[in-house]
């Protein structure tokens, strides 16, 4: 498909993610936002005037305009895929935020949609364009810890997120840990053969909601490899998001950051700074370089960063996560009724 110099975007959904696009979208030469829909009028039509663009209420009206040459979803999870499939439909690339959809026959429905139309579609599994988690991935494909041996993921958040948003995220393995897997997927390049999960809740309307705050996830690779994933919903010190590799060569470590680096050293001791607040400043470059990414693949043809099957694996460990803490055993994760098939990239809808 011909993608022009100057890329046109339409933004499905102007919560929190959408406005954090609407932010790397004015920071990055090339890209410009043409139209921004939300079923909140006035947030769209005050969003609209403000960036100088189009609005509207309806996820299809933009879908039909000839200038619009990629859509990003960033809309309520339980759109995502019907938006996903009538914007593949309607001829448009898609970037959008996890999930494509709450099946795999869902997310097979999309990519194999994508594969038949030949248009790009990319999950923002953003992390992964985090510069301090790029560059420690890239570190152990170089062989600089040698044969990993050890591999530990800490991810606590802050603030703690609202009921409402709780209600609806498909619980901490779809919304969290999800994205600790594809991490993992991301460091290795390889699929664990063994996953155990526990977990518990601390914060009593969570856990009214059937769902954990609280979670320890321990995967064993062929090899010998172990790895351990701890989520908390959580951090009253802030935004904790850590990885440690450990190898027979030595050690990588991806460390919190800080808005400011300064210590104060004194006779009490060092005094450092807290570390962020939230995700949307940890991981501001991150939101930034995937839709760098995106729009480079759009012109050049380059194949996108994330796969079908690293979308399908995340999925199937998120549900071989939550199934190991309901029956309180480990799990094989080729025994995952989807592994004993290959993809579904043909899949009809």
């Amino acid at each position: 498909m011909a993608i022009p110099e100057n890329l046109n975007i339409a933004l499905l959904g102007l919560g929190r993610a959408g406005k954090f696009h609407i932010q790397s979208i004015q920071s990055i030469p090339g890209i410009s936002l043409r139209c921004v829909v939300d079923v909140d009028e006035s947030l769209a039509r005050r969003l609209a005037k403000e960036l100088q663009c189009d609005y509207s209420t309806d996820a299809e009206w933009p879908l039909g305009q000839a200038d619009i040459d990629a859509v990003i979803v960033a809309s309520p999870t339980q759109e995502h895929y019907g938006q996903i499939i009538t914007a593949l439909d309607a001829g448009k690339p898609v970037f959008t935020e996890k999930p494509l959809g709450s099946t795999l026959e869902e997310i097979d429905n999309c990519f194999g949609l994508a594969k038949r139309n030949e248009l790009p579609l990319l999950v923002g599994f953003n992390r992964r364009f985090d510069p301090s988690f790029s560059s420690l991935a890239r570190g152990v494909k170089e062989g600089q810890v040698g044969v990993l041996q050890m591999l530990r993921v800490t991810s606590r958040d802050s603030p703690l997120p609202t009921m409402d948003y709780i209600r609806t995220s498909h619980g901490i393995f779809h919304d969290c840990i999800v994205h600790d897997f594809d991490m993992l997927r991301f460091i290795t390049g390889e699929d664990p053969v063994e996953i155990y999960s526990v977990g518990s809740s601390f914060v009593e309307e969570i856990s009214a909601l059937g769902d954990l705050d609280n979670v320890l996830v321990a995967l064993r690779y062929d090899g010998g490899m172990i790895a351990s994933i701890d989520v908390n919903r959580f951090a009253s010190y802030g935004y904790d998001q850590r990885i440690e590799v450990f190898g027979s060569r030595g050690m990588l470590q991806a460390e919190n950051r800080s808005p400011v680096s300064t210590v104060l050293s004194s006779v009490d001791g060092l005094l450092r700074p807290t570390i962020e607040h939230s995700f949307p400043t940890r991981y501001r470059e991150a939101y930034r370089q995937e839709l760098v990414v995106f729009s480079d693949c759009l012109r050049e043809g380059t194949p996108l960063p994330v796969s079908h099957e690293d979308v399908r694996m995340s999925f199937i460990l998120s549900e071989l996560g939550e199934q190991s803490h309901r029956e309180a055993r480990p799990l094989r994760v080729t025994d995952h009724p989807a592994l004993k098939h290959s993809p579904r990239e043909d899949s009809k809808i």
